[in-house]
This record gives structure tokens, C-alpha cells and sequence, in this order.
């Protein structure tokens, strides 16, 4: 760990402090030698005041008694019909799986208590098909899972609710996870399943829209039902006014505190608040500038420019934040004269890169020029002139077309940084 890994951790801790996270936990991932490092991730939240509500699946464990008994079952996650003997199956699995993870949690030194949280009402007849003892979240008795949490004590939700009648009906655990969420305010769901939701959608995209998320859906009607379900609750939960719902992998080291500790995360996030966000840098971002630009300075990718000089031009920069955190700028300095602008400073964090945050920045710039009266930018680089290509820039021979200063410090640099050029109203016309 480097020390900008550090800063990024600390920009997090007095956001999460005090905010109520909901965790999901598929039941294979119990069952699983991930669980032991899941708990693990539990404590340090804990430890650092963020109140956690713990809801578990139980498919993969009712399967196994099912199969151990001879049983077939006629569903496992509490999405179809559950009759009779399934619902037998799933009541003894679920009550054998909440044993164990209240053993678990007890050895990590967790207060811990099963609550009987979830009012539910038989789903009755869907397609034409009786659901029979398969049940639709009613309400979250939120009253309950606070007072344990006011109490330090972790509240354990299995996937089970309970009819106006006492009658107890097996229920899905990715709705029953979106709905204590929403009951309960919580600024963030994370659901972990031993599938890295990554490599499910692709691996391009980290960050959805709930209509992103939805569409994704709607596109591809061949996922796993398990990751149709996550995706459709957390679109749903978003919508209701959760934050961000995040989908994780359990196989990847220390999954939850990765997710939630950095900027990019290691899984895949539907939120409904401001994530990204293109803006005008200001005074108190010097500093901040500074240190992400160092180390390419260090490197020689970019020139060198000293805090005094940022903080002088201050206005012709333009910053991507990430969770609030500046992982990306962009210098635009016009040149009235020549109805020209420098498109300078162009950088994105370690870490960061292959986002499609240059491609915003240089959009963003030549914005800033058009409104600046510039009819055409221009750039100086030497260790991006393919890239801004791609971004529709051209090389060009003629140094001519600097401006007499910029051409001056061209030459006493000695760097021999390619010059391209481009337009402005290519810009305007996309």
C-alpha cells in the first residue's frame, strides 16, 4: 500500500461513520472458505462505527439436505413455487445455517442475534402457477433490527417471513435484503456471491444507473437468475433511496473492504446519487492537483509545474471526481489572440485508467474552449499523441501556430513533444 492508498481509505471512513450498511450473503459463500475473511471484513467495519445488518440465502444449504434426504425440492431461492416438503427442507437447513453463523460471528467477537424481522403474505398465484409457501416481503418490522443495532448487536435476517396468521413462508433473500434496506435507511447493500459480478456483465462497466442496470437486464435475459435478481433489487432499491448497491465477488481478497475503500471498486455498483461528476477546478484544489500530477512529473509525462503556477491558472483547469476523490484534470489556456487554445495537463490517476475518463476530460476541454470563443485546440505531448488521435486530434508540422511564449517554452524544454491540433466545432457537432 502506497500513501495516496491510504488517503483514498480516509476520504472514506467519516462518510461510512455511523451509516447503516446492508450485507447479503448468498449461502454458498457460507459455506465457502471466503466466509471466514467476509467476517473478518464485518469486525473492521464495525470497528469503525458503521452499523451492519446481516441477511443470508440459503439455497445452496437447502439443496444439499434436500439431496441428503431424497427430497425433491421444488425451488430453491424463494422466487417459485415452495410446497410442503421443500418448505420442510428449507426451515431445518435455514435454522441449521443460523447456528453456524452465529458461531462464526462469535468467534470474531461480534454481538450477534437472529431477528424475526420479515411480515410477509403468501405471493399466491404468478403465471397461472399456485406459489403455494413462497411468500412477498410485506413490511420490515424496522423497529426490531434498530433497537439491536442501538445496542451494538449485529441483527441476523434469514430468508423466511411470517403471515398475519403465524404461518412461515420461505422468501428471497436478494428482496428481502433491498427491503430492509429501504426500511432501515441504509446508505449501502452489498450483495456477495461466490460469482465475480464482473465477469457476468462483462467487466467493462463498474457503475450503473438504476435505467443502466435495468436495460442491462432487459438486453440479456440469459445471466443467471441470481445475478438478474441482484441487478433487478438493487435498480429497485436505488429507486426507493438507497445510495449505491454494490454487487461483489466473495473469491476476491478482502472483497468488501476493497469494494467500499476505493474509488473503482472490485464489483459492480448501481447507484441513484452523484458518483461522477466534470467540474471546474477551484482554489482549495491545489493541493489535491499537485499530488496527482507529481508522479508523472517525476516520470516526465507531463512538465513541471510547481503549486504557485496551478494555483495561478487555477481556472483554466478542470477536474473528474470519483466519490469526491479528483482522479483525473485537464488544463484548457486560451490564447485570445490567436482564437487558439493549449489543451495541457491531460491525466488520469493510476489505477483509474481504461474508464473512459480521458475521453471525458478532453471532451469536457474542448467544451471549455468552444465557450471561450476558441475555434480551434491544440496539444503538445509525448507520451499520448496516439491517444489523442483516437480523440480526433491530427498531427501537425507547423509550429507556427503556437503562440509565441508557448513556442519558446517548447524549445527550452528540450522534451521534442509532438504537436496535434483539432478543432472545435468537431466537438460541438457530436
Amino acid at each position: 500500500m502506497n500513501f495516496s492508498d491510504l488517503r483514498e481509505i480516509l476520504h472514506y471512513v467519516p462518510q461510512f461513520r455511523g451509516r447503516t450498511f446492508v450485507v447479503a450473503l448468498d449461502g454458498g459463500v457460507i459455506d465457502s472458505t471466503d466466509f471466514s475473511n467476509i467476517l473478518l471484513d464485518l469486525a473492521v467495519l464495525r470497528s469503525l462505527s458503521v452499523k451492519v445488518v446481516l441477511v443470508h440465502g440459503a439455497a445452496a444449504q437447502i439443496e444439499s439436505l434436500g439431496r441428503k434426504r431424497g427430497i425433491p425440492l421444488s425451488n430453491l431461492d424463494g422466487t417459485g413455487t415452495t410446497d410442503e416438503a421443500t418448505l420442510e427442507v428449507g426451515m431445518d437447513a435455514i435454522s441449521r445455517l443460523g447456528n453456524a453463523i452465529m458461531q462464526s460471528l462469535t468467534t470474531v467477537k461480534i454481538k450477534a442475534a437472529t431477528a424475526n424481522a420479515v411480515h410477509a403474505h403468501p405471493a399466491g398465484i404468478l403465471k397461472g402457477v399456485d406459489t403455494l409457501f413462497t411468500g412477498a416481503v410485506e413490511r420490515i418490522d424496522a423497529g426490531v433490527l434498530q433497537s439491536f443495532l442501538d445496542e451494538d448487536i449485529l441483527p441476523v435476517v434469514p430468508p423466511l417471513g411470517f403471515d398475519a396468521d403465524g404461518q412461515i413462508l420461505r422468501v428471497n433473500s436478494d428482496a428481502v435484503a433491498r427491503e430492509v434496506g429501504v426500511a432501515l435507511g441504509a446508505s449501502k447493500i452489498l450483495f456477495v456471491s461466490l460469482r465475480d459480478p464482473r465477469d457476468e456483465t462483462g467487466g467493462r462497466v463498474r457503475q450503473w444507473t438504476a435505467e443502466d442496470a435495468l436495460g442491462f437486464v432487459a438486453d440479456r435475459p440469459d445471466l443467471p437468475a441470481g445475478m438478474l435478481s441482484k441487478l433487478r433489487h438493487a435498480a429497485r432499491a436505488t429507486r426507493d433511496g438507497v445510495a449505491r448497491v454494490h454487487l461483489v465477488g466473495s473469491r476476491t481478497p478482502d472483497a468488501l473492504l476493497a469494494e467500499l475503500f476505493s474509488n473503482e471498486g472490485v464489483g459492480v455498483m448501481v447507484y441513484s446519487d452523484a458518483y461522477q461528476r466534470v467540474r471546474a477546478a477551484a482554489g482549495g484544489d491545489v493541493d489535491e492537483l499537485y499530488l496527482l500530477i507529481h508522479r508523472a512529473i517525476e516520470d516526465e509525462q507531463l512538465i513541471e509545474r510547481s503549486r504557485a503556477e496551478i494555483l495561478s491558472s487555477i481556472e483554466d483547469y478542470i477536474v473528474v471526481e470519483i466519490d469526491g476523490n479528483i482522479v483525473g484534470c485537464v488544463a484548457v489556456h486560451p490564447d485570445p489572440a490567436s482564437a487558439r487554445a493549449e489543451l495541457a495537463c491531460l491525466y488520469v490517476k493510476r489505477g483509474h485508467t481504461g474508464q473512459g475518463y480521458g475521453a471525458t476530460l478532453v471532451a469536457a476541454a474542448l467544451e471549455r474552449a468552444r465557450q471561450r470563443g476558441c475555434r480551434e485546440v491544440f496539444a503538445l505531448s509525448t507520451q499520448a499523441p496516439g491517444y489523442l488521435v483516437r480523440e480526433g486530434f491530427v498531427r501537425c508540422d507547423d509550429l507556427g501556430i503556437l503562440p509565441p511564449e508557448r513556442l519558446e517554452k517548447w524549445e527550452r524544454s528540450g522534451r521534442n513533444a509532438v504537436l496535434l491540433s483539432r478543432p472545435v466545432s468537431d466537438a460541438a457537432a457530436k
